[in-house]
C-alpha cells in the first residue's frame, strides 16, 4: 500500500495521476470557468425579460427556451465549480498536511500536554509519571518525535 505506515508517498503522487501544483492549477481554472458560466446563466433571463417588457404579448416559446438555456448553463457552471473545488482540495492535501506535521504539531503537542496537566491538577485522570517530555530524532529527516512513536509524523519512516 503506497503511503501506509513506514512508507513515504512518492513526490508527485496524487489520486488521479497529476502533481499537486498541476491539480491546483486545474482546480483554479475549473472554478473560474464554473463561476463565469454560472453568472452567464443569468444573461438569457435578463434578455428574455427585456424582450418581454418590450412585447408582453410575444411568443412564450422563446422565453421558455431562454430559461432552459439559462438552466443548462447554470447547471454546467455548478458542476464545474464542484469538480474544480475537488481538484483544488486534492492539490492542497500535501501542503496542508506537511504544514501540520512540521509547524503545527509541536504547538498541538504543547497544548495537549498543558490541557492534560490542567485536568490532572483538577483531580481528574491519573497523575503524570513525569513532567519531562522526551523526544527522539528521526534518522531519516531529523524531526523530533515523541519517544513512543513508531513512525515519524513528518516523513513516515519507522523510528
Amino acid at each position: 500500500m503506497v503511503g501506509g505506515p513506514g512508507t513515504a508517498w512518492p513526490a508527485g503522487a496524487t489520486l488521479i495521476g497529476l502533481s499537486g501544483p498541476r491539480l491546483r492549477q486545474v482546480g483554479i481554472a475549473l472554478v473560474g470557468i464554473g463561476l463565469l458560466l454560472f453568472f452567464l446563466s443569468f444573461v438569457p433571463i435578463f434578455l428574455a425579460f427585456n424582450s418581454f417588457m418590450q412585447n408582453p404579448f410575444g411568443s412564450a416559446g422563446s422565453m421558455f427556451g431562454s430559461f432552459f438555456l439559462s438552466f443548462l448553463i447554470g447547471a454546467l457552471g455548478i458542476i464545474l465549480l464542484g469538480v474544480g473545488g475537488f481538484a483544488l482540495r486534492l492539490g492542497l492535501v500535501r501542503p496542508v498536511t506537511s504544514y501540520v506535521a512540521t509547524e503545527a504539531a509541536p504547538a498541538i503537542q504543547t497544548a495537549a500536554t498543558a490541557f492534560g496537566e490542567g485536568i490532572r491538577e483538577a483531580g481528574f485522570g491519573t497523575a503524570g509519571v513525569g513532567s519531562t517530555l522526551v523526544r527522539v530524532k528521526c534518522r531519516n529527516c531529523g524531526y523530533l518525535e515523541t519517544e513512543d512513536a513508531e513512525f515519524c509524523s513528518k516523513c513516515g519512516q519507522r523510528m
